[in-house]
């Protein structure tokens, strides 16, 4: 299982990389359309919510571990930021299945594997 996991963490940039290149990629015979629109949403949503984890980690307010003061609060602030990545995680994945077909099961993988990064990256 923690392979699985492993891999599913590694292949996320990998995933949304090669989604952002592909749409960016015009393709001659698949028009632009509905599909279009909800495929850059899905990846716009897999992107923002990449960037509010690196604000996360990069911007925690102050906590004394050795006293133990602020640290709760510390915790809710990360699980509060945690909790609404997650949901535009999910928001994303739903979104894509509605997307460009071809780039449905990167789209899904980068979702997957950006909510496992943030679930054990942020476990206290």
């Amino acid at each position: 299982m923690n392979l699985i996991l492993t891999v599913l963490v590694l292949l996320a940039p990998v995933g949304l990389i090669y989604g952002w290149v592909c749409y960016f990629t015009p393709i001659p015979t698949e028009p632009t359309g509905w599909r279009s629109r909800a495929t850059l949403l899905s990846l716009t949503l897999v992107s923002l919510a990449g960037l509010l984890w690196l604000f996360t980690m990069i911007n925690p307010p102050d906590a004394n571990w050795a006293t133990g003061a602020g640290v709760g609060h510390q915790l809710a602030w990360v699980y509060a930021r945690a909790r609404f990545g997650l949901a535009g995680l999910l928001l994303a994945f739903l979104i894509s299945l509605f997307g460009r077909p071809r780039l449905i099961l990167p789209i899904t993988v980068a979702c997957v594997g950006a909510g496992v990064f943030w679930i054990v990256s942020t476990m206290p």
